[in-house]
């Protein structure tokens, strides 16, 4: 057992350093995910106690101080994170509207553009709000056939504060918004036309305006060259700009699991910094002279980390750009400084510089899966086993398909684990898998990688001289074919899964079994397994809730027994929108096509109210009439009522739900436990944070 225990630590050489953006990651993902604001100082002081501990532990000759001397370190990293999510969250803040206006007039810059299937959402950097001494720095407003980016435009609009979630585990736009400094939404009244142009305050807002129209140009320069849908995705993909995409081809590709390629993200950059470092590097190998004389990898590597730069600026700096950025400098850094790129510390180096500055992205599900899939990649291709090394079989005939098989295989694998190391936070944050994931890619990226890619690097190298048109015609065309492959994967009625909301703790244990087989070597990577069967375990076993409903009551998802006794999930239609409802039919893991439009008893509803029972036989009622308050006097019963209600004591209701409290604490989900019932709100009762939203939501 010693000689064992001696091998594997050995094996963990140059490992141990990986924990610490780790712990980095995870002390900001605590304080962004905190219920309430936590303390300011508990994390300088916990930082500032354990690189005490630390510093005192790594002076003590013992061994037995070098693990004391790793929990600090490791605890130093976890408050470490926190210090740079609580000064993120400090330095972010900017004024925010407090309550919904009348109609206003908002004169502004837009700066961003984001389609939608009838309305599109824009941003605007604000010049004035009518009647609002203190606006907001941006404001996001739905408005049909907007200007394009970079135009002066004046709309009436009708503002107010961002929106808390729907009901918990739902999506925070009211977070996102804070971090992106946009203190209101709302709709236009009409269409939002440009005006006379006014200069901005701030130079670098200028500047941000001249690319975002320089980047809609480009967009519109790529689809007269290349027209229909596949020039829209070529644009995409070059730009970031997807306005010109329709909803056939953005439900295709997001239910076929080829969502990943219209997001700029590690795939583009590496498509734009890969390949101007792949090409440059060849036609300097050409060159005898330069070749033997000079160090033509860092003259390549160095023209790549411009380009990628560029790409940065010119698809319009998303933060998954951002990141995918940050990691492509260091793999090319390391070609700079004669080290291996594609290393584990590598992308533990880019994780830390995205911890420390962009400390929000700690739970952004974009940030995780892309990490997740390089981590899964890296580990499985670092190490290969001999048997499988590139030896190839003579010959033309025989080495080709030796050649072609070998990448085939590859192109699986890496198909396999990134795709294994992604679901687990699609299933958290989304509750659908895609089940024809893996088919869609592996037919896709031959195309993407032999076609698509060379010929956006043939237009970039032509543009200059106006010779681009062909390359991109056949990009568009190729991409035309990725999207027909899309299309039929996902037309097939089991694409895509709903699956029950994952909780934490279940979550918490399976990334703990990806982090844990990613960082460690050897045998030791296989202690991940109990983690993975502790969290499927916990997710296979852990109760479902029964009720999902907003902060108006406007929107409730909920389930019955049919009549042959199987459960029912249905949706009572009060005034929300079919997006709504959806939403929250996700969160239950119900395909909103699979909702029922009432209760299972024919005469379960009347014009004052509902009444169903629940799987565990308990009854709910839903009432919405002061008349049907008595009726709802159960033991043991369930009431949602959206008036102001009170009950004897006797009456022993084990949940009421009042107009009162979901103004506090806003929509909520209810789940039905051995011990009696479980209630968890959008809000904690001690208190919100500094981008709390408005609880009550209003449809346009």
């Amino acid at each position: 057992m010693r000689s064992w225990v001696a091998a594997a630590l050995d094996a963990q050489e140059g490992r141990w350093a990986l924990w610490v953006p780790i712990f980095a990651l995870v002390g900001a993902a605590l304080y962004m995910s905190a219920a309430r604001e936590p303390w300011w100082g508990w994390a300088p002081l916990a930082m500032s106690a354990f690189v005490i501990g630390a510093g005192f532990a790594a002076t003590r000759q013992a061994l037995a101080w070098r693990p004391v001397a790793a929990v600090c370190v490791c605890g130093a990293a976890l408050g470490l994170g926190a210090v740079a999510a609580d000064i993120k969250t400090a330095l972010v803040a900017s004024p925010k509207l407090e309550r919904t206006t009348e109609p206003v007039i908002v004169l502004g810059w837009i700066t961003d553009v984001d389609p939608g299937a009838r309305r599109s959402q824009i941003t605007v950097l604000v010049h004035t709000i009518e009647n609002v001494p203190r606006p907001p720095l941006h404001v996001r407003l739905s408005v049909s056939a907007p200007p394009g980016p970079g135009r002066f435009v004046r709309c009436l609009a009708i503002l107010r504060p961002p929106e808390a979630p729907l009901a918990p585990r739902g999506y925070d736009s009211a977070r996102r918004f804070y971090f992106e400094k946009i203190g209101a939404t709302g709709f236009a009244l009409g269409s939002c036309r440009p005006t006379a142009w006014v200069a901005p305050p701030r130079w670098w807002d200028g500047l941000r305006l001249k690319v975002a129209a320089w980047r809609r140009d480009l967009t519109e320069t790529v689809l007269q060259t290349s027209h229909g849908q596949g020039g829209a995705i070529a644009a995409a993909m070059i730009t970031g700009d997807r306005s010109f995409l329709s909803a056939d081809t953005q439900t295709a590709f997001r239910d076929s699991g080829l969502g990943h390629l219209l997001s700029v993200s590690g795939l583009h950059m590496a498509l734009a910094a890969g390949g101007v470092y792949a090409l440059v590097h060849v036609l300097l190998a050409a060159i005898p002279p330069v070749a033997l004389r000079f160090p033509i990898r860092k003259w390549a590597a160095f023209i790549a980390l411009l380009s990628g730069a560029a790409y940065l600026v010119l698809s319009g700096g998303s933060v998954p750009a951002q990141r995918a950025f940050i990691m492509t400098s260091i793999a090319l850094g390391a070609v700079l400084v004669d080290r291996q790129a594609f290393t584990m510390r590598g992308l533990a180096t880019a994780l830390a510089i995205v911890v420390l500055l962009q400390p929000e992205a700690a739970i952004d599900p974009g940030m995780q899966m892309s990490f997740a899939a390089t981590a899964a990649l890296i580990a499985a291709f670092e190490e290969p086993p001999r048997a499988i090394l590139p030896t190839y079989a003579p010959g033309l005939l025989l080495g080709g398909l030796d050649r072609a098989w070998k990448t085939m295989s590859s192109m699986l694998v890496a198909s396999v684990v990134a795709g294994t190391a992604t679901d687990p936070f699609a299933l958290y944050h989304f509750q659908r898998v895609s089940a024809y994931s893996l088919a869609s890619n592996l037919a896709a990226t031959p195309i993407i990688s032999f076609v698509v890619a060379p010929s956006a690097l043939a237009a970039a190298a032509l543009a200059p001289f106006g010779l681009a048109e062909p390359a991109l015609m056949l990009m568009a065309a190729a991409l035309d074919t990725v999207r027909a492959i899309g299309a039929v994967f996902a037309q097939r009625p089991e694409a895509v899964h709903a699956l029950p909301l994952m909780p934490d703790a279940a979550f918490v244990l399976t990334v703990c079994a990806l982090v844990w087989a990613c960082v460690w070597r050897g045998r030791v990577r296989w202690a991940a397994a109990a983690f993975l069967i502790g969290g499927l375990a916990l997710y296979a076993t852990s109760p479902r809730a029964l009720i999902w409903a907003d902060a108006d009551l406007k929107a409730v998802v909920a389930s019955d027994e049919s009549e042959d006794g199987r459960r029912r999930w249905f949706a009572l239609a009060t005034g929300r929108s079919d997006f709504q409802r959806s939403r929250l039919a996700s969160l239950a893991g119900v395909a909103p096509t699979a909702l029922a439009t009432g209760p299972a008893a024919a005469n379960a509803c009347s014009d004052t109210g509902c009444v169903w029972i629940t799987p565990g036989g308990r009854e709910v009622h839903w009432v919405s009439k002061d008349t049907a308050l008595e009726r709802a006097c159960v033991p043991g019963a369930i009431v949602l009522a959206q008036m102001p209600a009170h009950f004897k004591r006797d009456c022993a209701l084990a949940f009421l739900s009042t107009p009162a409290d979901r103004r506090a604490y806003g929509g909520f989900s209810l789940t039905e436990t051995a011990s009696g019932v479980l209630v968890r709100h959008v809000r904690s009762p001690r208190g919100g944070r500094p981008w709390s939203g408005a609880l009550t939501r209003s449809d346009e």
